[in-house]
């Protein structure tokens, strides 16, 4: 397969920042972002949800426009505007018309560099996201994702819920969010980014202006995350079904690095093999040979330093039993061998889902940072689209045989969901 989208183009400032180009010139639009390599598992328990807050309220206000005004002069060119914190990283991004992409990129330099965070704001903010956190605690769905998330890291801080805690919500203040803005809204940080229909080297200068004198610095190493592989229970009453979620660790095999995008590649392949459509040997046996699930798919979530394999179910407590036992029995027997077919089947779909990100402005720019902040390169389609070619299925086949060698990490809400329960489904996912 080839593309004739252009590479990405990286610069870095003098302070560390990191300028990313990803061109394409066939569309129109274009999406612009500024990053920052700072997520919630660089908070403590005492600032848990400080870098969630902070994302809300760069929007509030900076030292030349009012919230009104943000909102307005971004929607006066018609553009999107949006933010996320995750466990790495997090994000500011508008898009709009390619034309346009100066105007973006001042904008969303103004929030990220110059927002003053007003206490008025604060207060009322910090309410919404109090509401927000209360809507994720009192959803079964949400609550088994957080769940699974303390089953594998335990204590350390990618166990964490992004959002924060509500006690932690009740005490933050406005210090607590220029503390955070000052340890690590620094230039080694920093990816700003661009991708679609716009000018490069306008971008590239322009970028240099208003980025050149942000802090040279950057935020202390992470070290690497401990999988624990734990397993956790939450009932909640008025639900009729059992929300599951089980994980295992992506690790790389003997020889290759954390940044070896290989296994990576090999991890999104074993996913939708398993359960990555309708047809995958996980979705057509629970759903439509057995009638043990509606919902049954796999996917993988990822970061820096960290690939993990998710297998997500919902049914009802009569059926738990029956649902763990086969996907444990499923997941074995891809680990001994792997069927052609369907290895050409995730093969194909993981190569068309890169393509399709690759041609949508802001899923190439997101694509592109991601890669540069957990592998340290932005790399170019073909290239990716060759090494999803070039891996064999033993190499698909290997990536279950190393992580069934870590106990699951298993989470369960809903009706009958207890600890207990938990820990006996474990023990039938790693029975033989």
């Amino acid at each position: 397969m080839s593309s004739p989208l252009p590479a990405p183009v990286l610069h870095t400032l003098a302070n560390g920042v990191r300028l990313l180009a990803v061109p394409f010139p066939q569309g129109q639009s274009a999406s612009v972002g500024v990053f920052l390599r700072a997520g919630s598992r660089d908070e403590t328990a005492a600032s848990n949800g400080i870098g969630h807050v902070l994302e809300h309220m760069a929007f509030k206000g900076t030292q030349t426009r009012s919230v009104q005004a943000i909102n307005l002069d971004a929607e006066r060119l018609g553009a999107d505007v949006n933010a996320f914190t995750s466990k790495d990283s997090t994000g500011y991004f508008m898009t709009g018309l390619g034309r346009h992409a100066p105007q973006l990129l001042e904008m969303t330099a103004d929030i990220v560099l110059n927002s003053t965070f007003p206490e008025q704001e604060l207060t009322r903010e910090l309410e919404v996201i109090r509401q927000e956190a209360i809507e994720y605690e009192e959803d079964p769905e949400d609550k088994s994702g957080e769940l699974l998330d303390k089953a594998i890291w335990g204590g350390h801080p990618l166990g964490m819920p992004v959002i924060g805690t509500l006690e932690n919500l009740d005490v933050f203040t406005r210090q607590h969010v220029v503390d955070h803005v000052q340890a690590h809204y620094l230039g080694g940080n920093a990816v700003v980014a661009a991708a679609g229909h716009f000018d490069v080297d306008a971008f590239f200068a322009l970028g240099e202006r208003l980025f050149t004198g942000m802090p040279d610095a950057a935020s202390a190493a992470r070290g690497p995350a401990r999988y624990v592989g734990g397993a956790l229970g939450q009932r909640f009453t008025g639900v009729s079904q059992v929300f599951l979620n089980m994980a295992w660790p992506v690790t790389p095999p003997a020889g290759q690095q954390a940044q070896d995008q290989r296994w990576r590649v090999a991890g999104s392949l074993a996913a939708l093999l398993f359960g990555g459509g309708m047809s995958a040997p996980f979705t057509d046996t629970v759903r439509e040979r057995l009638g043990l699930a509606y919902t049954a798919h796999s996917y993988v979530e990822n970061g820096d330093g960290w690939f993990n394999f998710i297998v997500q179910a919902v049914t009802t407590p009569d059926k738990l039993d029956d649902l763990v036992d086969a996907t444990g029995r499923l997941l074995r027997e891809q680990a001994a061998q792997l069927d052609p077919v369907h290895v050409e089947r995730a093969r194909n779909q993981l190569a068309v889902s890169r393509v399709r990100a690759a041609e949508r402005s802001y899923a190439a720019m997101e694509r592109a940072v991601d890669d540069l902040f957990f592998l340290g390169e932005a790399t170019a389609l073909p290239q990716t689209l060759q090494l999803i070619e070039e891996i064999t299925a033993d190499e698909v086949r290997a990536v279950f045989e190393r992580m069934l060698a870590h106990p699951v990490a298993l989470a369960i809400t809903g009706k009958a969901a207890t600890a207990k329960r938990a820990k006996e489904l474990a023990g039938r996912v790693a029975a033989r």
